[in-house]
């Protein structure tokens, strides 16, 4: 009983970490992303010193946004493969119980 609430526990922090990665980081990297490409191309566009200034500062700033982002990302990747660790090893005591 023990083990299988202990099972159930590192699921449901495997499936938030996953949730999390899916349904914000992903699709919030997508849009830095996005916005640092456009903020490049105007970059590209600009006629005079004090226009290429300011959208460099747009694309250092969105950078280190999509940096902080992606390192978000990664902590998650890890949260998830320590959960599945976690949870291979719960499932093969579990059937070693099974089988005793």
């Amino acid at each position: 009983m023990m083990k299988r609430e202990v099972l159930a526990a590192w699921e449901k922090r495997a499936i938030h970490a996953q949730s999390t990665m899916d349904e914000e980081l992903e699709p919030k990297l997508e849009r830095e992303r996005y916005e640092m490409e456009i903020a490049q191309r105007l970059l590209a566009k600009a006629q005079d010193e004090p226009a290429r200034e300011t959208w460099q500062t747009q694309v250092d700033v969105l950078q280190m946004v999509a940096g902080m982002t992606e390192n978000d990302l990664a902590e998650q990747q890890e949260e998830l493969a320590l959960c599945e660790a976690m949870i291979a090893e719960i499932e093969a005591d579990l059937v070693v119980d099974q089988a005793e």
